[in-house]
């Protein structure tokens, strides 16, 4: 796209210019192998900031937008109600938070700068907006007894108990992310060696292993209620009755009744807790930084060290070894 002429090959009306743009930009992210649900998210970012610019007569060329037109979407973002425009959910009370604004102008910002990079624009007038400052706080997870009532109240007996059970396991015992959990097939495990082929984000491979407990609970689950799940040609570790893998949303709603259920209120309880969870055990017992960022799949080791801030226990008992009181007085 080297030497790319915006005004003889884009039209200069405002609006067909952005729609021919976002077509463009949707294809070079599929070329770049990203995933379905990744474009779908940049895609609706874009269309609602520029919907906001059409509605509020802020939209101009592609070239002469900024960080006037950045700074105003931003502000609406900050006091807009959660879910609006959404089809098929229902306003919520309440903003959005911080991280989704953030993620929203993130969004906008990665447009401009691949329109620069690919010569649709000369020069990227949002390059130096700000991101809006997020709070910084401590990763929430699980306690060793959270953990045991909820496996606890999972019938093991049924095939839908053991199978959400052995789904418990997996995502505490490895950290993987849910959108990789449900993709598991069988001939992704190799239970002689105990670890699991992983397909992550970017399509990028990675071994994860697993230890003797939960293989020996992932073996009874295949050997004994697996065949009951779905078809016998199935692929899947975790099959539905048409065939496919259990959907993310399944297993996100079946965590949340689980945690009710289990009287864990005031505690947003999803799959990706259990990534958390596990990321924050292991640094308190001295995993590898290293180690643990190729295990849960992180594309900067800088994501890795958010876990390496200690937990209330954990800096309470560090604490009592070298508080200067303890020490005197005995």
């Amino acid at each position: 796209m080297g030497n790319y002429c915006y005004s003889s090959t884009i039209k200069n009306d405002a609006v067909a210019t952005y729609k021919q743009l976002l077509d463009i930009y949707v294809s070079s992210l599929q070329a770049a192998n990203r995933s379905v649900r990744t474009i779908n998210w940049y895609l609706e970012i874009l269309l609602r900031f520029f919907s906001f610019l059409e509605s509020q007569r802020l939209l101009k060329p592609i070239h002469e937008l900024g960080t006037e037109e950045l700074k105003a979407y931003t502000v609406h973002l900050q006091n807009v109600a959660k879910w609006t425009n959404r089809k098929y959910i229902k306003e919520a009370e309440g903003r959005l938070s911080p991280y989704s604004v953030q993620g929203h102008v993130r969004a906008i910002k990665a447009f401009f700068s691949w329109l620069e990079r690919e010569e649709y624009i000369e020069q990227n007038l949002m390059a130096k907006f700000p991101l809006p400052k997020v709070p910084q706080y401590m990763v929430k997870i699980l306690t060793i007894d959270q953990i045991k009532k909820l496996l606890s109240i999972l019938d093991r007996h049924t095939a839908l108990g053991m199978k959400y059970y052995t789904i418990l396991l997996l995502l505490l015992d490895t950290g993987m992310r849910v959108s990789e959990l449900v993709q598991i097939e069988l001939d992704d495990i190799n239970l002689v060696h105990g670890y699991i082929k992983i397909m992550g984000k970017g399509q990028k491979e990675r071994i994860v292993p697993f230890c003797k407990q939960t293989r020996r609970e992932l073996l009874h689950y295949i050997k004994h209620f697996r065949p009951y799940l779905g078809p016998e040609d199935c692929v899947y570790l975790f099959p539905q009755r048409d065939g496919n893998c259990v959907s993310i949303s399944s297993v996100q709603q079946f965590i949340r009744r689980l945690a009710a259920k289990a009287g864990l209120h005031g505690m947003k309880c999803s799959p990706h807790i259990f990534r958390h969870t596990f990321a924050s055990q292991s640094i308190a017992n001295e995993a590898n930084v290293f180690t643990l960022k190729n295990i849960m799949g992180h594309a900067s080791l800088q994501t890795t060290l958010k876990y390496t801030h200690m937990q209330a226990g954990d800096l309470k008992a560090q604490h009592a070894k070298f508080s200067p009181v303890a020490n005197i007085i005995k």
